[in-house]
């Protein structure tokens, strides 16, 4: 999802583990969906095996979710293996109630790139609905076995065929982003498209469960659960249409014309004597070369009566954690830049020469 307070929301849980150095985040809205999981299907789960007791099918619908949840990470882990294969780093593979996603450090530089990465998860899924399906074929019907295979089998296909419906936020969206992207070459009017498409197939979700819900396939739960992921998908599709609406602005970004200028002092100085070199400057303190940038929240926490006297040394942000960009980057590539890096303020270096520190919130503030 592309808000906010969306990303907040479904990033709220904890590290379940590390593949390939990539943290996999278990969401809390999932243990409240495996609980639901675990209630609904352990009665279906007694009913279909005659003799099974309460207990065993509590485990066994348990067992279900988790089966649910590895499905899911398999998916996700389609999405991050072509990605990281492209060159592309991959931040966070988040799971949770409404199915996972996964979080790169910038966008696919090419459609065809991009159109590989959303595809990968409904394949993968296709497959593990494959060996669902084959596995029906060699379990006996009303077994234990029987009932895994089939809801790996139904989960799966599901899951594939509804995330390659042609709308953002799903797979099958970005994959007509990529292919509008690659028709126009203009990766927002992809955006736009594939946007307002997620629109119509979130609209279409509700009516599906209004339909399925009066036609007694779907319980009130099933309905609650289908209209909140459409809610979702909706949420998802604006944030798409409102990136679309930053092009121009993103086309834009001028490293070199937001890079704020710079006065470089000696470290040795006092913070009184950089202030008054800077005039409003950035202050970059050397010793031979630079060594840091002054840290706006230390210099302004020293009491004013000790401004003059405060060494400049105690208060720099060391130039390790400021890394150089050259001053020619400019829209999307600039973008790929900062959000690659995760920075706070970059050195802005025009044919070896320092010329400038520029910071991501005032990136951000041109975007916005």
């Amino acid at each position: 999802m592309s808000t906010a307070n969306t990303l907040a929301f479904r990033k709220a849980g904890f590290t379940l583990v590390r593949f390939k150095g990539i943290p996999v985040t278990l969401g809390y809205t999932w243990l409240l969906l495996a609980a639901v999981v675990v209630i609904v299907y352990a009665p279906i789960v007694q009913r279909s095996v005659p003799g099974l007791s309460t207990g065993a099918a509590l485990i066994v619908a348990a067992l279900f979710a988790v089966t649910l949840l590895v499905s899911v990470f398999l998916h996700e882990l389609g999405h991050a293996l072509v990605s990281l294969r492209a060159g592309i780093g991959v931040r966070q593979i988040n799971l949770d109630a409404l199915g996972g996603f996964t979080e790169m450090d910038r966008e696919a530089p090419r459609p065809g790139t991009a159109a590989a990465i959303a595809l990968a998860g409904p394949a993968v899924s296709a497959v593990l609905g494959g060996i669902g399906l084959a596995g029906l074929f060699v379990t006996a019907p009303g077994s234990l076995l029987w009932q895994f295979a089939f809801q790996i089998c139904v989960a799966n296909l599901l899951v594939a065929v509804y995330n390659l419906l042609p709308g953002l936020p799903l797979d099958g969206g970005k994959a007509l982003q990529a292919g509008i992207w690659a028709a126009t070459g203009d990766r927002w009017t992809g955006y736009r498209v594939a946007g307002w498409a997620g629109r119509v197939v979130a609209v279409g979700t509700i009516a599906g469960g209004l339909w399925l819900y009066a036609s007694d396939w779907f319980s009130a739960f099933g309905l609650l659960l289908l209209i909140f992921v459409a809610f979702e998908l909706w949420r998802g599709a604006t944030g798409a249409i409102r990136a679309a609406r930053m092009g121009p602005r993103v086309k834009a970004l001028d490293a070199a014309a937001l890079a704020r200028p710079i006065v470089l002092v000696p470290a040795s100085a006092t913070l009184g004597e950089a202030l008054a070199a800077a005039n409003g400057r950035e202050i970059v303190a050397v010793d031979g070369k630079p060594v840091g940038v002054l840290d706006h929240a230390a210099a302004d926490a020293v009491p004013e009566d000790q401004v003059a006297a405060m060494p400049l040394a105690g208060l720099l942000r060391s130039v390790g954690q400021v890394p150089g960009l050259k001053a020619e980057l400019k829209g999307q590539a600039l973008v790929d830049v900062i959000g690659k890096s995760g920075a706070e303020r970059f050195f802005v270096v025009d044919e070896g020469r320092l010329t400038g520190l520029l910071y991501t919130a005032d990136v951000v503030k041109a975007l916005r």
